[in-house]
């Protein structure tokens, strides 16, 4: 005999089945049916462009779909990560984000995102110490040199970074109050626009990764003169960071990918561990043995709590 309480629990048992059934599909699972774009707001070139391009190639094997990366430089990567939170948080459009747009542009000018609220971090790949470098023929052969010049002689003693209000234009602001000196900063699209300014003598000096400048220093063709890291590099082990001059000076540039803010766990999730298994891979390994890229894993919501950190620590140093 059937009972009404039976009853009742047959039809919400009924109830609950329809429910499921009409979930959309990513609140039970995801996979991609389309290309996935990462957005890259720096020129080719550069380390974010580098990491980009080698990821996708790591994943080829890996996810479904192809990985496109495209370009939108300027505005310190800005324009990048203003398309990425405009975009649908659907799992089809990333940047590489973490640095410069992220942590820094904000604090020269108004953005049309927040750095902190618009992003869906996905997973951290790298942080990159900072480098001031010279030519090799270049009169400054120490750090120390360059800043008694600059005592001596504001605004002389150029140098070139990727972009007004970037990770390297931050540093750089954050040396000249630590060491009461002023230099001449000069912006370009990306650090290979800023490399080849160097070389060509068109600035005294340039900030980048030491992804960047690998080739140009191995080669004799640059000299690095400081890391604004808190240590030292292994490969660089002569070069000291600006805290051992005695300036507490220390910002490193994260890069990592990231999506528009309210992608859907399943996503993220699915975007996480495709990426993860690409940073395993022999081709992967092998383009960080040969750039000396600082490998530095974290998954989203640690990579989004370090953002926050050096937003905040820059908004500080530069507010003093």
């Amino acid at each position: 005999m059937t009972t009404n309480a039976t009853r009742f629990t047959r039809r919400q048992l009924t109830l609950l089945g329809l429910s499921a059934m009409v979930l959309p599909a990513w609140a039970q699972e995801w996979t991609p049916t389309q290309p996935i774009t990462i957005l890259v707001g720096f020129a080719p070139g550069g380390s974010a462009d580098q990491i980009a391009r080698q990821l996708a190639f790591a994943a080829k094997s890996i996810i479904p779909v192809p990985v496109v990366v495209n370009n939108r430089a300027g505005a310190a990567g800005a324009i990048a990560a203003q398309a990425t939170a405009e975009a649908r948080p659907d799992g089809y459009t990333l940047f590489v984000g973490g640095g410069s747009e992220t942590t820094s542009v904000g604090h020269f000018r108004p953005l049309a995102y927040d750095p902190r609220k618009s992003f869906t971090p996905v997973l951290k790949v790298s942080r990159a110490p900072s480098i001031l470098a010279v030519r090799a023929d270049s009169r400054f052969t120490t750090m120390k040199a360059l800043l008694e010049e600059a005592l001596q002689s504001p605004e002389k003693i150029s140098y070139g970074s990727t972009g007004e209000g970037g990770i390297f234009h931050a540093t750089a602001l954050v040396l000249e109050k630590q060491a009461g000196v002023k230099l001449l900063h000069v912006p370009y699209r990306g650090a290979a626009d800023s490399m080849t300014a160097l070389l060509g003598g068109q600035v005294d000096s340039a900030f980048g990764a030491y992804e960047e400048m690998r080739a140009m220093i191995d080669s004799g063709r640059v000299r690095p003169l400081a890391l604004f890291s808190r240590t030292r590099l292994p490969l660089l082990p002569d070069v000291p960071t600006m805290q051992d001059l005695g300036v507490p000076v220390a910002l490193d540039n994260m890069k990592g990918l990231m999506g528009p803010a309210g992608l859907p766990d399943p996503v993220r999730r699915y975007l996480h561990d495709a990426f993860r298994k690409a940073m395993q891979t022999s081709e992967w390994k092998d383009y960080v043995a040969k750039s000396g890229l600082t490998q530095d894993y974290a998954e989203g919501p640690a990579f989004q709590k370090e953002i926050v950190d050096a937003h905040d620590l820059i908004g500080k140093a530069i507010a003093k």
